[in-house]
């Protein structure tokens, strides 16, 4: 389990190094995004790194934040997708990275008993 929330520490920060890109329009032109669009960026950026900080150091403020970042996204990409766009490959990545951290929370306390 350690070294799986030191990989998503890792993947985490590359999100918050790519929605700072997008806040510098760098990547996406953030100064011509609606105002929703930008507190959604602004949103994750402050998520991404509580959450990649949280992880690296494994502490449960990072896996409080992984899951509700997560989820976050799963539900805006899914029930938003006309605003969002197609956002699959997101929506994918979050089901299977919380799908495995769930097996390694379980197997963690099957072991426990």
């Amino acid at each position: 389990m350690r070294y799986f929330l030191k990989i998503l520490s890792f993947l985490y920060f590359t999100g918050v190094i790519l929605h700072l890109l997008d806040l510098l329009d760098l990547r996406l032109k953030f100064s011509e995004m609606s105002i929703v669009w930008k507190m959604w960026i602004i949103y994750l950026i402050a998520g991404d790194m509580i959450a990649s900080i949280g992880l690296y150091r494994q502490k449960i403020y990072g896996e409080i934040a992984f899951l509700i970042i997560g989820l976050s996204q799963i539900f805006a990409y899914t029930i938003f997708e006309s605003y969002f766009g197609n956002q699959n490959a997101l929506i994918v990545f979050h089901l299977i990275t919380i799908s495995i951290y769930l097996f390694f929370k379980n197997k963690k306390s099957f072991l426990r008993l």
